[in-house]
This record gives structure tokens, sequence and C-alpha cells, in this order.
């Protein structure tokens, strides 16, 4: 068998086998009302609940990565996983269920609960053995590439090597040797895959630009980027995702994935607040529309080339708020505050930030999106990639019709500060940062804060 078809197999076991506990688990709580269940019109009924139920049970721990291989090879992990995604749904349906006309559901809120509780108690054994087995798969077998300095590199995958118990493997390594081992893999035909599981970068605290280059690298080739921090570096990472392998203390700072199943839900809401937005926004564009046409001739909206995600390219669409030609006979010109180009309409709907409306319309093509990094031209991109090299990584994710940036800097702020503004984002990434941004981004046009 395969590695891969031998992962799919295990994984898929792993799903079955969580099926049939949460399924179990609600018929052994339905036990607790048999002198109810003989007043049920059809038994149909209550499996069609218990049913809905499991399928949205495993739906929620799927979306927790509950079922990712790195997950399940770590009995904490499997364990935590797994009982956090089924925990917080179950007590998602046992809220919105209260609200339900009664006669609707056949199981009851009992059910609901002690399902669940019975659930998650298998969860914990059923889980703690997968763990000790899964690990046992080399498919699913653990292995870090440890890079930095090289003292201190491999004693790191010493320590890892020579705990029994730890269920991994690592292997000191350079940069140049990872690369040559992915050019003999494209070599052979086999595409780019990722080298392993994950890499740990020792911090070197005399070559910050060495060790930068190396979690660039690491980043686009690994699943999972974890940093070995000397002690000077630990003030800087608070509130960070610490990790423990063979009592070493890792800290998480780059997953691929760590953001990928709420890029699902992200493009949904997108799609749902630009409708809504351009529905509400008729009135004003309407206005703005008339304003620019009265007292600036020309067109009435401006398009321009900018930089999307993966490095796309695609037609930004925004109220036109400077005189025609404004760049003619400059070129490309990065905006500086009191602009002279900017007509008088232009510094009114760009202080409140009308003129960004328009782009409501590339959400919906999939251009962009409501929130991220503030698209850039590739004049501009190539030139600030070059100044500095972590500016390519905003391509990561789609740009935004508002952004941190915006919220928090100005239309002429420094595009360093713009990047670090970023950079903070898209490692932070989340629904609850895009909730923050959205509130702020409200205060801000209606406080008329967009030019400070």
């Amino acid at each position: 068998m395969s590695a891969s078809r031998e992962k799919q197999f295990v994984l898929l076991c792993c799903f079955i086998t969580d099926a049939i506990i949460l399924w179990a688990s609600l018929n052994a709580a339905t036990l607790a009302r048999l002198h109810t269940l003989v007043y049920l019109d059809s038994l149909w009924q209550l499996h069609r609940d218990q049913a809905v139920c499991v399928v949205l049970y495993l739906a929620a721990i799927t979306v927790a990565r509950g079922y990712h291989p790195i997950r399940i090879t770590d009995r904490f992990d499997s364990i935590y996983f797994a009982c956090m995604g089924a925990g917080s749904m179950a007590a998602a349906i046992a809220g919105i269920t209260r609200f339900m006309p009664e006669g609707i559901l056949a199981i009851s809120g009992r059910e609901l609960i002690l399902g669940p509780c019975l659930a998650l108690l298998a969860f914990v054994l059923w889980r703690y053995y997968l763990g000790t087995l899964a690990s046992r798969f080399p498919s699913l077998h653990r292995f870090f590439y440890v890079l930095g300095p090289e003292e201190h590199a491999r004693r790191i995958a010493d320590d890892i090597n020579t705990r029994t118990d730890v269920r991994a493997n690592a292997q000191y390594a350079t940069v140049e040797e990872l690369k040559s081992l992915l050019a003999s893999t494209e070599a052979n035909g086999k595409g780019r895959p990722m080298l392993s599981n994950g890499a740990i970068i020792v911090s070197d605290p005399y070559n910050r630009d060495h060790s930068a280059a190396i979690l660039e690298f690491c980043e686009f080739h690994f699943g999972r980027t974890f940093v070995y921090p000397m002690l000077n570096d630990l003030p800087f990472f608070r509130q960070s995702k610490l990790l423990a392998i063979a009592g070493i203390p890792l800290i998480e700072v780059a997953n691929r994935q760590v953001f990928a199943p709420y890029v699902y839900l992200k493009r949904a809401v997108d799609i749902a607040c630009a409708l809504g937005g351009l529905f509400l926004a008729a009135p004003i564009c309407l206005i703005t529309a008339l304003a620019i046409k009265i007292t600036a001739p020309g067109p009435l909206f401006y398009t321009q080339e900018r930089m999307g995600l993966n490095g796309r390219t695609f037609r930004l669409y925004k109220f036109r708020s400077m005189v025609v030609d404004a760049e003619a006979k400059t070129g490309p010109v990065w905006a500086q505050a009191n602009d002279n180009r900017i007509t008088p309409v232009g510094h009114f709907i760009r202080k409140h930030r009308i003129d960004e409306i328009p782009q409501l319309l590339n959400v919906l093509k999939g251009d962009m999106s409501l929130i991220g990094p503030r698209p850039e031209r590739p004049h501009f991109h190539k030139e600030f990639c070059q100044r500095w090299p972590l500016f390519e990584r905003r391509l990561q994710v789609r740009p935004g019709v508002t952004s941190l940036s915006h919220v928090l800097g100005s239309y002429d702020s420094e595009p360093e500060d713009r990047l670090r503004y970023d950079l903070l984002y898209i490692s932070s990434l989340s629904l609850v940062t895009d909730l923050k941004i959205l509130i702020s981004t409200v205060r801000v046009v209606l406080g008329a804060k967009g030019a400070q």
C-alpha cells in the first residue's frame, strides 16, 4: 500500500470510528428517556435527529483539524481537537434547539446534553489509543528537519531521535541541502511536495537576516514551522503557541493550514457582505457619482492594475478622486498627504473611504476580500519586494477593501509601516480578527479618520 493510500485508510478508519462513537453515545443517552419513547409516532424521526447531530459533530471536528495527520499522531492533540470540535458543536446545538418550537424535534434536550458527554468520555479513551496506533504507520510518522546554527540544531535533532516515547524523528540540515533535495525531486518529475511534517529553526541571535531567510524558505515548503528561541527572544513571544517535543520548548511561527477552514467561511461572508453593502450604499454611490461629474469632468470610475492572491493581477475599481491623467507626466507616484492632484470631492470621499465602495464589485468577482492587505500596484510591489523581501508574503491572502493598516494607519502611512500591519494581520488571521477590523472600519468611516 502506498504512503498516500495508507494515510487515507487510517484517516477514514478514524472518521468512521468517531461516527460510531457519536451514534452509540446518542443512542445510549436515549435509554435515559425510555418512559417517553412510547409517545413517539415513529422512531425514524429520532434516528433522523441523531444522524443530523452526528454529521454536525463530525463537521465540527473536521473544521477543528481533528483529522489532520499531525493531530491524530499526537495523543494529547488528538483528544483535545476532537473534544473541542464536538463539544463546541454540542453546545451550539443545545443552545439553538432551546428556541425551537415543540414538536419539531424528536430528540430531547437531555439526549443533546448527555449524548455528547458520553461521546467525549469515549473520545478520551479512543483517541489516546489512536495516537499510539497511528504513529506506527510510516506515512503518519512525524519528522522534522532542524535548521540553524549546527551545534544547537544537531543537539535538538539528537534529543528527538533518542527519545523512544516521542514517536518522532529529526535530522539536521541546511537550506542548501534541502534546496538540492527539492531540485532532484523536481528533476525526477515528482513535483514539489512538502519536505516533511515540519521544520524547527534554531534562532541565531548573531544573524537575524539569515534566520529570516530560513523562515521564509520553511514557510513555503513545510506544513508547520517552529522556532527554538534563544533566552533573549522569549519576551517577544508572549501569547504564542507553545509545543514541547522531547522536552524541548518550541514556538509555532508558521502553519500553512492554520486558517484553511476559515478561508471558505471568509469567502461566503465576503459575498454576502458585498451584496448587502452595494444595496445599502446605493444612495451614497448615486450622490457621489453626481458630485464627481459636476465638479471634476472626466470618467466616474478609476481603474488600476493591482497585485492579487498568489501574484495574480486584476483591475481595481474606485470612484475617481484625482484629476484626469494624474500620473501622465510623473508616472507611478506614491500618494501623499494634501496631494494637489486630489479634487475637492476627492478629499471628502477619501476621508470617509467612499472611494473604496466600488471595490465591493472586486469582492464579488473574487479578486479581493472584504478584509485583507491593501492590493499594491505591480510597479510598487516589485520595488518594495526588493527593499523588504517579506513584502512578497502579502500575496498569501486575498487583498482587502479594508485592512488593519486602513483602520490604524492613514493614506500617507509609510510602506514599511503598512507592511508591519499586513504581516501582523496574516499571522493572526481569524474570524475574530476580521470582526475587530470591520467594526473599527465603521468607526473610521463615521469619524472621518481616513486621512489622519
